[in-house]
């Protein structure tokens, strides 16, 4: 649901990450990224460190000779009070574009983990000075959400690390080279999607174009919500081998609802399903691998409805679509099911979304308390006590016009299949910009649905694709993306291509030809 890192619980968007980074190599072949000529270094790499100042430590600077395609840079290491660790990558060879990277998770990552490397190693193919940083916590120390102890790193990992590392990276940018940025851009999924919509909000300035990527943008209501799916699941345990009961039963009532049965539910809010009807039920007292038993069916109705307190709905339901096996996000293109780790652990102990909501609740509060017991969490009550990490994390505000005002652009992915977070949540937000901003929002903001995909990346849709490219070329050439080309790989071959719409247009089969290629689909408004 938010992210990951490949240390403790790592969330998805560590693959995510990856993604992104296959991504900006695809990007490196658009023309727009030529469009500025280069501009070589003005200073010493060795002497970066005198860029010091009294609130940021240049921790080292050192060259990086080329290799493997990665051309020679001057890898910055710096500090800023109190414990905000960040990294600026500066190529020789410079395309006058800064590229940021957003973190997974509860972040805390180091420079080298998980796919950061490849991140970096990509951008800096393509002559991108790049930026990270830790948020301010180590991951490895403190765990999960146990940093939120301290005010400071609350206030850091909501949003001052992202704020100020971009400043410094610029600053020092601008000095390394003798000149500023032409173009900033920030690019993040998961927790990365939250900080992008955190720097559209709070800092409009820091970014010309942002990528936001299945934003946990309604950071509590999020995690209390994966809280209570991990504790209905453990007063009711669903096998993940059922899952592909309920799988089956989904795809068959929903996938042609789109008027083409092609194994992707396209849009779950046209799927009626209901386990209690649609799955094979249990005999009274017995309980199988084929059939569901009364208990577990009532579960599963919870999960897809959502959390609901005094009878009013507190967030959006899991959607149908994820109980799926497709590709997977997991390093080495392992197969999987939606649910597996998110909500159903495949060795027992606790999903991803329980581990995430019970620390969550146990540190975020007005009051922190390790001891506290979250399965006796009170969502009527208890909740009250997480107002202020509302107003540190939710990058719930719709108001971007100061954003737009200065030419920002920016692009939303969600995946129908998330299972991680909520999709609707993303549509949600859209239509709030849309209400506070006016009839022309899609002219800097638009949000691009993706059938199949589960959090970030893999599932059973089209989950490879460039957002990056598109988001360049509408900030520095004016060209709004109509669409963008998605494909599905399967042991390292495409084996579908298809056009992701802006919403809320889909995309519809012409009705000849491979329904397997892109160039058979257009963009249209729904039936």
């Amino acid at each position: 649901m938010i992210g990951a890192t490949l240390s403790a619980l790592v969330l998805l968007p560590a693959s995510a990450g990856a993604q992104n980074a296959a991504n900006f190599s695809e990007a490196a072949r658009s023309p727009v990224r030529y469009a500025i000529a280069s501009t070589q270094a003005a200073m010493a790499c060795a002497a970066v460190p005198s860029l010091a100042t009294a609130e940021t430590t240049i921790v080292s600077a050192r060259l990086v000779p080329a290799a493997d395609g990665v051309p020679e840079h001057c890898r910055v290491s710096g500090l800023i009070q109190p414990e905000i660790r960040f990294e600026v990558n500066l190529p020789s060879s410079w395309n006058r574009r800064f590229y940021m990277h957003g973190n997974g998770g509860y972040a805390g990552e180091a420079p080298d983990s998980g796919p950061r490397p490849a991140i970096r190693a990509n951008a800096l193919k393509q002559g991108f000075a790049t930026a990270q940083t830790n948020t301010g916590h180590d991951a490895t120390a403190e765990p999960l959400a146990t940093f939120a102890m301290s005010y400071q790193k609350r206030v850091d990992y909501a949003f001052r690390g992202v704020h100020l590392s971009s400043v410094e990276a610029k600053r020092i940018i601008a000095a390394y080279y003798q000149r500023a940025a032409s173009f900033s851009y920030f690019d993040g999924c998961s927790t990365g999607g939250r900080q992008a919509l955190i720097s559209a909000q709070r800092f409009p300035q820091d970014f010309d174009g942002i990528v936001a990527g299945a934003p946990v943008l309604n950071f509590v209501d999020t995690v209390t919500q994966s809280l209570w799916n991990g504790l209905v699941l453990t007063e009711t345990p669903v096998p993940l081998a059922k899952m592909k009961l309920v799988a089956d039963a989904a795809y068959a009532r929903c996938d042609a609802k789109d008027g083409l049965k092609d194994g992707v539910i396209d849009d779950p809010r046209r799927c009626d399903f209901d386990p209690a009807r649609d799955v094979a039920q249990c005999p009274a007292g017995q309980d199988a691998e084929s059939c569901l038993t009364p208990a577990q069916s009532g579960a599963l109705k919870k999960i897809y409805e959502g959390l609901t307190v005094n009878g009013k709905p507190v967030h959006f339901g899991q959607p149908v679509g994820a109980e799926v096996v497709g590709n997977s996000a997991l390093p080495g293109g392992t197969t999987e099911m939606g649910w597996s780790r998110w909500l159903i652990p495949p060795t027992g102990g606790r999903g991803i979304q329980h581990a995430y909501g019970d620390s969550f609740v146990r540190y975020w509060g007005a009051k922190p308390d390790p001891a506290l017991d979250s399965s006796k969490f009170d969502y009527a009550k208890d909740i009250a006590a997480y107002s202020d990490a509302r107003v540190l994390l939710n990058a719930t505000n719709p108001d971007l016009q100061t954003f737009r005002g200065r030419g920002g652009k920016l692009l939303m992915y969600f995946g129908w299949a998330d299972t991680a977070l909520p999709p609707m949540m993303g549509i949600d937000y859209y239509l709030k910009a849309v209400a506070a901003n006016g009839a022309h929002t899609p002219e800097f903001f638009r949000l691009f649905m993706v059938p199949g995909m589960f959090h970030c990346r893999g599932g059973v849709g089209t989950d490879q694709f460039d957002p990056m490219t598109s988001l360049i070329n509408w900030v520095e050439n004016g060209v709004a993306p109509v669409s963008i080309p998605a494909a599905r790989s399967e042991q390292g071959k495409v084996v579908r291509t298809r056009p992701l719409c802006p919403y809320p247009l889909v995309a519809r089969y012409s009705g000849s030809g491979s329904i397997d290629d892109a160039a058979n689909f257009t963009c249209k408004a729904p039936d």
